[in-house]
């Protein structure tokens, strides 16, 4: 009587194959050529960048073929092959993961993992669009075009609760998690993370920066324009002035991920100069 053997189990990435995975990573896994790299990893090599390598596991240990992100506020990301969920299901089922985004075809596969343990918690799911701008948008600022100040905090922690109503992140939010955005928002404010669109003294829209890296680039974030001033081009405006801004200080990319149902983000960013490059998944527990 034979049996399969057990996948092996992902490891730790160690600081001296860093490079190495970094390598993996702007190669896409060997999908582009040199002289190009691959943008939806970004987040994951600014990460790198910034020395977080005992936040990431890979898999196999001795030839990787896919990497696994483990972030502090239960977030996971995942890049690479899909056959490595099996090892990567087992190390997300011991984090207590909240939010698994990344890459389609390997986030899936780990959804489908995940959801053959015993004790689960329930989770939904819903594919996003990976969006990236490579080049300055032409056209000048919208009115009120700026960076959020303290002044705005109230409304823009008002609009992060609509948002995850909205976006479909989850039921809305109790008065004592509305504590937990309204610090969020005031740290955005304070790293001058937050732009907003001004109408008479009050914002109406606002767009957040949650990745900025001279080196890998920027990710927009949390736009959201106020019910009563959509169908206006606001959001298309605002985007293409952050995003014209970010390049000003000489980043080399700007991306963005939106639901795939979203049609009217999607016209909108198609309109502000990004294009679609690849389905991502978001699973939410």
């Amino acid at each position: 009587m034979t049996s399969t053997p057990a996948p092996a189990k992902a490891t730790r990435l160690a600081r001296v194959d860093v490079a190495r995975v970094v390598q993996l990573l702007e190669r896409d896994f060997g999908h582009l050529r040199d002289g190009q790299w691959a943008y939806a990893n970004h987040y994951l090599l600014d990460a790198l960048d910034r020395g977080e390598h005992n936040r990431f596991v890979i898999w196999p240990s001795h030839d990787p073929i896919a990497v696994l992100y483990v972030g502090t506020t239960g977030t996971l990301v995942p890049a690479g092959d899909a056959s490595a969920a099996p090892a990567f299901a087992e190390t997300s089922e011991q984090t207590g993961w909240r939010i698994l985004i990344g890459d389609l075809p390997i986030a899936q596969a780990i959804l489908e993992q995940s959801t053959k343990a015993v004790f689960r918690r329930r989770m939904s799911a819903r594919q996003q669009r990976f969006m990236i701008a490579t080049g300055s948008p032409s056209d000048g600022n919208p009115p009120g075009f700026r960076m959020a100040v303290g002044s705005d905090l109230d409304r823009l922690t008002e609009f992060a609760c609509q948002l995850h109503v909205e976006d479909r992140m989850g039921p809305p939010i109790s008065r004592s998690g509305r504590v937990a955005v309204r610090s969020r928002m005031a740290e955005s404010i304070s790293s001058k993370s937050t732009w907003v669109v001004d109408r008479g003294g009050l914002a109406v829209a606002k767009i957040d920066v949650s990745l900025h890296s001279r080196t890998r680039g920027a990710q927009l974030a949390g736009v959201f324009v106020q019910p009563e001033w959509r169908n206006k081009g606001i959001a298309t405006a605002a985007v293409s002035a952050l995003t014209r801004e970010l390049f000003a200080q000489g980043l080399p990319v700007v991306s963005l991920h939106v639901r795939s149902d979203n049609i009217s983000a999607l016209a909108a960013y198609n309109r502000a100069g990004f294009y679609d490059d690849r389905p991502w998944l978001l699973a939410l527990r």
